[in-house]
């Protein structure tokens, strides 16, 4: 025995391996290693392809044809139990669906073993050509809505994806199911139902990219935009018969514009819901009866009426950034609780929650009014809590003029920073962003949501502490700091700097569960400010001849990679990712450069547009005065900016002045990327003299003549201002 055991190893070692055949391997499957074929191949019918990499791959068409693969797309992409049966299986004649085999129904593991056996050349990303006429997608491009049963499951897709998200949460899930039932039996549908299919034809496709062909992201964008033109037409036809219907189809619609680009559309649609949402006053509770003890409205149409207000709140707010002259909303005209969480709106449990203010509202009985009513509330209540606040920031950085120094221990500066922590410290522990919390959210399909609270948190935190940044973002009346407050001013900017990088890390947490969790129409902009930041602090704002400054930057790399790359998974489902991905890049590559290093030149655009050629010539025409216009104090991103720029007769004070926004920070438990060997040599490969200059400052900034840093002899900044206590503070309910 002992004498034929060396002789029988290593003659199993040459035939066996023991993480089975190829096919196994890929397949991802328990193998028995048999070596005439193992017995999965044999039950299966398939090609057992060999152990390791040296084994043969029949591949050739006779084998191929002779192995049908076992289940129909529909059951793959629901991931379902299909019987195989041909020409259509069981559970496709029972629910009424085209059942489609073939060589478009190929699953992911053939492709692992092609790259396991017989690795190809890096593979090409375009798209096939022939997508569009794909017969198994065609449906997307339909202008008619297809049979029930995919309606079924793009009303999935919906609230799988885009109801969890920001404030869209307002549709009572079961409710809504009965009604497509009853809408499709009596073929009366409605612009709701179409939109709801338009945004769940996306996340449709972006699986279908993901797990059977290659889509190209134009493809996913688009499908299903037939659909929302519909509702869009349906909407505006029927623009006099205001409803709660079409007040919900227009939010939707609203959401739908800024995916696919359409900036125009959604700042107009964004009015529109707010003056629906006026018509219909559902700024009001419904009644007093808060616990539905008495007989009337459902449970559910209340909720959903309090949540379809509070989203056009986050939609006014976030449309108008800060400037009175573009929100018609105004939160002490909301007189409603916030939503309680959706466990209890699912199963139609009333209850009490708390108003915007903090309180309960004023006509409860206390018997009725619970202890801790926080207990009641979910994600969607602690993200408007936070837009207030943001709407608060805004303003306050739309009118420093007015401001108090923000050193000052009763500033304004200080009183929102405290507001903004004191909201973050009030998050539930299910609200964290740490392990336990991502995965059970990603569970319930809320991760999404979770991002987004914390991004929306550090975003807003960037906004504003950009005062340490005037000559990145467009301050009108930037603060001037003394001599004596350098100290305050570099940590300032070390917090902005930070604000930054922790967006970065929750971003690349989030794209790392899947692009789905990055849809919200928001986070593009969050991530290429959050790479601007970064940048900016670390070539103007800081030292860069101190060897700490050269270390940072290599530590920072892989954020701004990271962000790259969640850009470009966002490309399928936002229009702008695809160019500020492209920017981002730019920026990247630069910050590695030695000539743009020794060129001096800021490598971090003013303008999202800035490299358009198409308005190089506009002028401001002649004899027209320079005026104040919310142009002047927005982002480039914001939608009104973006909306303008497709107005031909506009005129164009943001030629006069340019600039941009910022993104956030914390410190998480999720562990931040990694810079790999070549990209740290590709930075530091000899002593680059690191000889910045400053970049160019805004309009009306007060740095115009301010000189160089101080570490290239410029003038220190100098302040002669006279604290202003007027009555711009009366503006804030948390100053009154």
């Amino acid at each position: 025995m002992e004498c034929n055991s060396p002789q029988q190893q290593p003659q199993r070692r040459n035939k066996r391996s023991r993480s089975g055949c190829n096919t196994c391997r890929a397949r991802k499957v328990k193998c028995d290693e048999r070596p005439d074929g193992c017995g999965n191949c044999e039950r299966l019918q398939l090609e057992c392809s060999g152990y390791g990499r040296s084994a043969i791959r029949h591949s050739d068409a006779h084998t191929r044809a002779r192995r049908m693969y076992r289940s129909c797309s529909d059951c793959r992409l629901g991931r379902a139990k299909c019987s195989g049966e041909r020409p259509a299986c069981s559970r496709c004649r029972e629910k009424n669906l085209q059942c489609q085999y073939g060589e478009n129904a190929e699953p992911v593991w053939p492709r692992r073993l092609t790259s396991t056996v017989d690795p190809p050349e890096r593979p090409s990303s375009a798209p096939p050509e022939n997508e569009a006429q794909t017969p198994y997608l065609a449906w997307l491009t339909s202008s008619d809505l297809p049979e029930k049963a995919r309606v079924a499951v793009l009303v999935d897709n919906y609230f799988a994806h885009v109801h969890p998200i920001r404030c869209f949460a307002f549709l009572h899930k079961p409710s809504f199911l009965r009604r497509v039932d009853e809408e499709l039996a009596s073929e009366g549908q409605t612009a709701l139902l179409h939109v709801v299919c338009a945004l769940g034809a996306q996340f449709y496709a972006l699986e279908w990219g993901a797990t059977s062909q290659k889509l190209s992201p134009k493809f996913i964008l688009r499908a299903g935009s037939r659909w929302a033109d519909t509702a869009y037409s349906m909407v505006l036809k029927d623009l006099d018969k205001i409803s709660i219907d079409n007040l919900m189809a227009s939010q939707l619609l609203y959401d739908h514009a800024l995916r696919v680009g359409t900036f125009a559309q959604a700042f107009m649609l964004g009015g529109i819901t707010a003056r629906m949402a006026q018509a219909l006053q559902i700024n009001l509770e419904f009644s007093t009866d808060i616990l539905c003890l008495e007989p009337g409205l459902s449970i559910s149409a209340r909720e959903a009426r309090r949540r379809l207000m509070w989203s056009c709140f986050v939609t006014d707010a976030l449309l108008g950034s800060g400037v009175d002259q573009l929100m018609l909303i105004e939160e002490r005209d909301i007189k409603i609780q916030l939503p309680c969480n959706e466990r209890r709106f699912l199963q139609e449990a009333p209850c009490v929650t708390r108003t915007l203010d903090g309180t309960v509202l004023g006509f409860l009985r206390p018997e009725i009014t619970p202890v801790d009513p926080d207990e009641n509330m979910g994600i969607m209540a602690y993200f408007i809590q936070h837009i207030r606040i943001r709407k608060q920031v805004l303003r306050y950085i739309k009118h420093l003029d007015k401001a108090m120094s923000p050193w000052l221990p009763n500033s304004e500066f200080a009183i929102l920073d405290k507001a903004c922590w004191d909201w973050y410290n009030s998050l539930p522990e299910n609200l964290h962003f740490t392990a336990p919390a991502i995965y059970a959210r990603k569970a319930s399909s809320q991760l999404g949501a979770l991002v987004l609270l914390h991004c929306a948190h550090h975003q807003t935190l960037c906004d504003l502490y950009r005062l340490g940044a005037p000559a990145l973002f467009k301050l009108r009346s930037a603060i001037e700091f003394p001599p004596e407050q350098s100290e305050y001013l570099e940590k300032m900017r070390s917090d902005l700097y930070k604000a930054a990088k922790s967006l970065a890390t929750i971003i690349a947490e989030a794209e790392r569960h899947g692009p789905h969790n990055l849809s919200d129409t928001w986070l593009p902009t969050v991530t290429y400010d959050s790479s601007r930041i970064m940048l900016y602090y670390l070539t103007q704002l800081i030292d860069p001849r101190e060897q700490n400054s050269k270390d940072l930057v290599v530590q920072t790399i892989p954020y701004l990679q990271s962000n790259i790359r969640a850009l470009r998974a966002m490309e399928s489902l936002n229009a702008v990712s695809g160019r500020l991905a492209d920017l981002a890049e730019t920026m990247s590559r630069l910050l590695g450069s030695e000539a743009e290093i020794a060129s001096g030149r800021n490598i971090v655009p003013d303008d999202f547009y800035s490299l358009d050629l198409e308005d190089t010539g506009r002028q401001t025409p002649a004899g027209v005065p320079a005026q104040s216009a919310p142009d002047y104090v927005l982002n480039p991103l914001t939608i009104y900016r973006m909306a303008r720029r497709t107005i031909p007769e506009r005129h164009a004070p943001e030629r006069i002045a340019s600039s941009a926004t910022g993104g956030s920070a914390q410190a998480t438990d999720i562990s931040p990327p990694m810079l790999t060997g070549a990209d740290e040599l590709m930075l530091f490969t000899s002593d680059l003299g690191w000889t910045w200059q400053p970049a160019e400052t805004a309009m009306d900034s007060g740095l115009e003549h301010t000189g160089l840093h101080p570490w290239v002899g410029g003038a220190q900044l100098h302040s002669d201002r006279q604290e202003q206590r007027g009555s711009w503070g009366h503006q804030f309910p948390f100053l009154s």
